[in-house]
């Protein structure tokens, strides 16, 4: 059996005819016999099923060959560029892995090589994400190992092994493969699940599932090592990433009613804007796979909200639908009302052809009126304001204000003269509340021309009214709105602060747990630059984290965590690390055995 590796010529093979033309090569017997199985199997429709010829002890037996030789001429085969090793990833979904299956290809007649490699990319490709879906579902530890890794300033794309690694090691196939084949197969694959929405790809650390309900919850996670790490780091190696993150939500700007998601998202991609210069520094990866999660998390966001939408949407054209219940017929909706679905449900009942709509500015709010656009059910409503409601509210402005702005849609309906008397009827209770009491007389009388006169004077001093009382909610808005504004900023800073004491108990656990080290100012300073001295002297008090030189920060102080039963198992697990470190049993930091001792009395 030959020692040496064949040079497998991957996609560029010839024929046996080509090869005899060139070179003068006769194939053995042995060498014959498997090309001919190979070029048999080798036709499109064997390679759409995946049914090519695998080299395996039981076709050798059906060659009538034993391993050795069938190996080597398999190997003079792949040297003389007449076959090439391909493979196929496949899942298994009872056990719950991944299998790597190699197959021995002839070129096939009808269509070239290149398309079958694809197919067969194609297919495992398909088959980890299936495994990935099923198998690696990020979770919030995983998912802060990774990002401990990926906020690293020195991160590099290196790690013990994703599930390609493992598979196309050269020695899982019974050849030596093209090293441009694997090189190739593994980045084609590589880009196809990266371009999968809801799996975070990280080359040679693994390939992890992110299920969007998950999402915003990660993207939180992500947040602390962006605002600590990433944020600080990439402004102070870039003076315009400085000025164009600073610029974000500065006071006074902005919408007042931005989220946690979106405050993230418009970060990630101010920094996303910057690529080339995270790629220089290594926060690309960090940026790159956090833009996904956002990505993710603003789609679900979007889909929820949609969903909530549809589902009041529903709920409104049925209250429009009812018989029964006055108020529903009649839907008013008030558009000061701190709520954002309203707008939105405001917006899609304007635009809803069976409805009917129209504004009103009562004494204290604007309201949005709606009815279906029904005429017998408009008439109904008008007989209904006459028999329950003429003399008691001013439910017939709503319904004039519908009458008057949908006035040709209409049309037909003042040709009802019933319609028209009972209208006339309700505006006239409504009209007698604006004018002098005696106009109420001269109507007794039968004074025609001087009641519609007065009539006049109300509609007159109704217009008025509600250019005023447009007025006066063009202020209420403005108020509104500056409210909105601080509350933001309130709420923002308020945020930040709970933020930064989740990303402070972060980088403790990360020195104490898995650093093996001390978190001293200086080293919080150098590993997380937003952990400042000055900002950690604020935060100390604040959150009642604990020092070991007291209130006084040094930059040789080793913070702790908070004595509250909050922290709890951190500081159970603290102190037996710490009485590990003083008995010997793991390798302590290069510090004062003293100061472990001083620390544990502290907790």
């Amino acid at each position: 059996m030959r020692i040496s590796p064949p040079h497998d010529h991957f996609l560029q093979l010839t024929t046996k005819e080509n090869l005899g033309r060139s070179s003068g090569i006769i194939l053995q017997k042995e060498a014959l016999s498997i090309m001919k199985t190979v070029e048999a199997q080798s036709s499109r429709e064997n390679i759409e099923a995946g049914h090519l010829f695998r080299p395996t002890d039981a076709n050798f037996e059906k060659l009538k060959m034993d391993r050795e030789t069938a190996f080597d001429q398999m190997w003079e085969l792949i040297d003389y560029g007449l076959a090439t090793q391909l493979f196929e990833i496949k899942y298994d979904a009872d056990i719950g892995e991944l299998r790597l299956v190699t197959f021995l290809v002839g070129l096939p007649s009808g269509m070239p090589l290149e398309e079958p490699y694809k197919l067969l990319i194609g297919r495992s490709t398909e088959h980890i994400y299936q495994f990935i879906q099923n198998k690696r579902t990020l979770t919030e530890d995983t998912w802060r190992n990774v990002l401990n890794q990926l906020a690293d300033i020195d991160y590099k794309e290196d790690g013990p092994g994703d599930e390609l690694d493992r598979l196309l090691d050269p020695k899982q196939f019974p050849l030596q493969p093209s090293s441009e084949m694997l090189k190739r197969s593994r980045g084609l694959i590589i880009d196809e699940l990266a371009a999968e929405a809801k799996v975070i790809v990280l080359p040679h650390i693994g390939f992890y599932y992110l299920p969007e309900s998950e999402a915003a919850h990660f993207l939180n996670i992500a947040n602390e090592y962006l605002m600590t790490k990433v944020e600080p780091f990439a402004k102070a190696f870039d003076s315009e990433i400085r000025l164009a993150l600073d610029r974000l939500f500065s006071p006074g700007t902005g919408d007042v009613e931005i989220n946690e998601i979106e405050i993230i998202r418009a970060k990630v991609d101010t920094l996303y804007s910057f690529k080339e210069t995270l790629k220089e520094h290594g926060f690309y990866s960090f940026i790159h796979n956090l833009k996904k999660v956002t990505e993710i998390a603003v789609k679900f966001a979007e889909v929820e909200k949609r969903k909530e939408v549809d589902r009041l949407l529903k709920v409104y054209m049925k209250m429009l639908d009812s018989q029964f219940d006055f108020d529903s017929r009649l839907l008013r909706i008030n558009l000061e009302k701190d709520d954002e679905h309203n707008l939105v449900i405001v917006d899609l009942l304007r635009k809803n052809p069976k409805v009917l709509s129209a504004e009103w500015h009562d004494a204290d709010s604007k309201i949005a009126v709606f009815v279906n656009n029904n005429q017998n059910n408009i008439k109904e409503i008008n007989s209904l304001i006459y028999q329950n409601y003429r003399f008691t509210t001013e439910h017939i402005l709503y319904l004039k204000a519908i009458l008057e702005l949908n006035e040709k849609e209409l049309k037909p309906i003042f040709k009802d003269e019933e319609f028209v008397k009972t209208y006339g009827k309700n505006l006239q209770a409504v009209y007698f509340n604006y004018i002098p009491w005696f106009y109420k007389l001269f109507y007794f009388l039968g004074i025609t021309p001087i009641v519609n006169s007065g009539y006049a004077k109300a509609k007159s001093i109704l217009t008025f009214l509600q250019m005023d009382r447009q007025f006066l909610y063009q202020k209420r808005r403005e108020n509104f709105f500056k409210k909105k504004l601080r509350e933001r900023e309130e709420r923002l800073e308020k945020e930040k602060k709970q933020q930064l004491k989740k990303a402070l108990v972060s980088a403790l656990s990360d020195a104490y747990f898995k650093k093996n080290c001390l978190p001293s100012v200086d080293w919080l300073g150098m590993n997380y630059p937003a952990f400042s001295a000055e900002k950690l002297e604020k935060m100390i008090p604040d959150f009642a984290f604990l020092s070991t030189t007291g209130k006084s920060i040094k930059p040789h102080s080793v913070i702790l965590f908070p004595n509250s039963p909050e922290f709890e198992s951190f500081n159970k697990d603290l102190k037996d690390l710490l009485n590990q470190w003083i008995r010997g049993e793991v390798d302590p930091p290069k510090e004062d055995p003293e100061l472990f001792v001083q620390i544990r009395n502290l907790l």
